[in-house]
């Protein structure tokens, strides 16, 4: 049997505009900033002062941030594997775990719903400009069991560099440690979709470690690119 390699994605660039545009929302940050070969955001936090993000590893642009992004702090996101982003750096750079940037067209499932065990109780709550956190609480009291972010974004047509359809980001999805095993991840997941969805989002949009990919993919995802993430050493 003849076995053929893998087509490109070719709405990658689509899909990695919308994730940007919905993270930098969701963090509250500057808005992204297409550059060559992708874009950029001025986090300007301890140890995240900006990413550059790109939706591949294409060498002659890894090979101009690694001699230009001489400031610790600075962070590359290629969505490629490992194998095509370390050999272009230095000794500078480290690469975190992996990372998988996943997609669905279906970011409320028909039926989705809480799914809350008993003891629990969930509130969402609206920070204006499209953007949700929900919150898991345990019992009566304000200790978080599981917590996440959403942020909307449009994606107009005509949008440069590469318009998308109306998304929803999700962002920090967590569970603490005690409460893991429970629903809770997915409880907050499907408390934020059906409200995007409410609002006209189309498609959802994450970058999920391994861990959270396997709940993901659980719930309908699919992996539409590897993600690996270096960091300029301090």
């Amino acid at each position: 049997m003849t076995h053929r390699a893998a087509l490109p994605d070719t709405a990658l660039p689509s899909v990695v505009h919308a994730w940007v545009d919905g993270w930098a929302r969701a963090r509250g940050t500057d808005a992204p900033r297409a550059v060559p070969g992708g874009f950029r955001i001025e986090v300007r936090r301890p140890g995240h002062l900006a990413r550059h993000v790109l939706p591949g590893a294409d060498p002659a642009v890894l090979r101009g941030l690694v001699d230009t992004l001489t400031a610790p702090g600075q962070w590359i996101k290629a969505c490629a594997p490992r194998e095509a982003v370390e050999p272009l750096l230095t000794a500078d750079w480290e690469i975190s775990e992996p990372q998988y940037l996943m997609t669905t067209d279906r970011p409320a499932p028909p039926g989705a719903g809480d799914g809350l065990p008993s003891g629990y109780r969930l509130e969402v709550v609206d920070e204006g400009a499209g953007v949700y956190e929900a919150r898991v609480h345990t019992g009566s009291g304000p200790a978080l069991a599981a917590s996440g972010r959403a942020a909307l974004t449009t994606g107009a047509a005509g949008g440069r560099p590469a318009p998308y359809a109306p998304s929803v980001v999700f962002d920090m999805i967590g569970t603490e440690p005690a409460h893991r095993r429970r629903g809770l991840g997915r409880a907050v997941m499907d408390a934020l979709a059906r409200r995007a969805v409410e609002r006209g989002a189309r498609q959802g949009v994450l970058v999920a470690s391994p861990e959270g990919r396997a709940l993901y993919e659980a719930m309908g995802w699919r992996v539409r690119s590897p993600v690996t993430a270096a960091g300029r050493r301090g």
